[in-house]
């Protein structure tokens, strides 16, 4: 009983300490992405994704930069490099699905006062043609 019980113990406790480091992990990685696109650094966002086996459409909807997603986060930057790769790579339907508030990114952009923005230019032309 006891080689149970100890066994138990250490079983939990190892996984209460996995778990943290997990989301420690998660937590910087979205970090790194973030600051990529501040930087407007394509490279560095490639070289995150790779190195931790992610792809951008898999994480895009989990990843928030100061409150908005990572497109809207590289209009704001004016990561214009970072915003055409994102658009680029992106499937039309997550652009399309990329809301603030009840609004389209289009609609948002314009309403934030980011129309003249050349990443919004390039999320237009994807999205009409």
């Amino acid at each position: 009983m006891r080689v149970f019980s100890f066994t138990l113990f250490f079983f939990v406790a190892a996984v209460m300490t996995v778990l943290p480091t997990k989301s420690y992990a998660n937590s910087e990685i979205a970090e790194g992405l973030c600051a990529a696109i501040v930087a407007d650094d394509r490279q560095r966002m490639r070289t995150i994704l790779s190195n931790n086996n992610m792809r951008l459409r898999n994480v895009f909807n989990g990843v928030r930069c100061n409150g908005y997603s990572m497109l809207q986060f590289a209009i704001t930057a004016e990561a214009i490099d970072v915003g055409e790769m994102l658009i680029r790579q992106l499937p039309i339907r997550i652009i399309e699905e990329d809301e603030v508030n009840g609004q389209s990114i289009l609609q948002w952009a314009e309403s934030a006062g980011y129309g003249s923005s050349p990443v919004l230019q390039v999320v237009r032309d994807r999205l009409n043609g």
